[in-house]
């Protein structure tokens, strides 16, 4: 039986969870003093990290939200303060907010990982991220379980979507790569009895994997196969490689890895999908994945992407025919050919 779709999007839930990713953002420009610095001169991500000696993927990240705020405005590619951010957020104002938010910072967790992904020239290898253990091939049971229900829960909603809104007819065996819990493999199952798929993961995810698939139901499609995908060979005869949720963990080069990896095991007229929540053309819209690629900074290695962006990394890698079609809420998939 398909996967019913909810009576509604999770747009609105989606806002309401990045929603706490906004104050942060203020708190630690305030503290960083990025005000008085674009007061002083006006500039590109690229001039105010080099000018400050901060990190370029975290600073890339923050200013479109302080933009999508209305805290800043762009002017010829470079940052400007506006009437509310020289009104209230510099310290020479008589109307300075800055102790407010200076209050406010010591209680939130999130300010102190945005302000290191930020505060640092180079990035922080050391530095303790969820994507750790993917990135060391070994992820512990107590963190795949948080991981994967995590992933989970704000991902059936999407995959339900995705099933009835993307052309899947070529589609008879699925690689889904770094699949988590499974649930688009899942959703997949489901609305195509004739497909099967094969969520590739670590050992204690594939462990899980096995659980949500037999409580689905869809255990005679959908199974399991233990390869680190950056260290192992992955294996052969699916006709598609599905990744959700992956390629924004990682940097460029990663990622243009990765599609090298999935070009060289696809056969001839294989399709690679990547289902992502996708930034618009100039990376400064829409909020919703503006604020999502703040989360990227602060907790992986990677960002969201525009479509563009997308499409030469899998040129790049040797497909061709790449196209975006929008799924379900903020997702898109954007797919290329072999």
């Amino acid at each position: 039986m398909t996967l019913a779709l909810p009576a509604t999007d999770d747009t609105r839930i989606w806002d309401i969870w990045l929603s706490m990713y906004q104050v942060p953002c203020l708190t630690v420009a305030l503290e960083l003093e990025l005000f008085e610095s674009l007061e002083a001169k006006p500039d590109s991500a690229e001039g105010l990290a080099e000018r400050r000696h901060f990190n370029l993927r975290g600073l890339r990240a923050l200013l479109p939200v302080l933009l999508q705020q209305g805290l800043l405005q762009m002017h010829d590619g470079c940052y400007h303060l506006n009437e509310h951010s020289r009104t209230y957020l510099l310290k020479s104002s008589a109307y300075y907010w800055g102790p407010f938010y200076s209050r406010t910072a010591r209680t939130l967790a999130s300010h102190k990982l945005l302000l290191e992904s930020i505060n640092n020239e180079q990035e922080n290898k050391a530095k303790n991220l969820p994507v750790d253990g993917w990135e060391s091939g070994h992820v512990d049971m107590e963190l795949a379980r948080q991981v994967t229900a995590f992933m989970n829960c704000h991902s059936v909603a999407s995959a339900a979507g995705m099933t009835r809104s993307f052309d899947f007819a070529a589609t008879k065996r699925m690689l889904d790569v770094g699949g988590g819990s499974g649930c688009l493999s899942i959703a997949l199952a489901k609305a195509r009895p004739a497909v099967s798929c094969t969520v590739l993961e670590l050992p204690t995810i594939c462990e899980l994997v096995r659980q949500y698939v037999a409580d689905a139901g869809v255990g005679s499609q959908v199974d399991t196969v233990v390869v680190d995908m950056f260290r192992q060979a992955w294996p052969s005869g699916y006709d598609t490689h599905f990744f959700s949720n992956v390629f924004h963990d990682w940097s460029v080069e990663t990622c243009l890895a990765l599609a090298k990896q999935s070009h060289a095991a696809l056969p001839t007229g294989g399709r690679i999908l990547l289902h992502e929540m996708l930034l618009d053309d100039g990376a400064l819209t829409p909020k919703p994945a503006v604020l999502f690629s703040l989360l990227m900074a602060m907790g992986t290695r990677g960002q969201q992407f525009t479509f563009g962006q997308l499409r030469e990394i899998l040129e790049t890698a040797g497909f061709r025919n790449v196209s975006c079609h929008h799924t379900y809420g903020y997702y898109s998939i954007v797919s290329g050919v072999r």
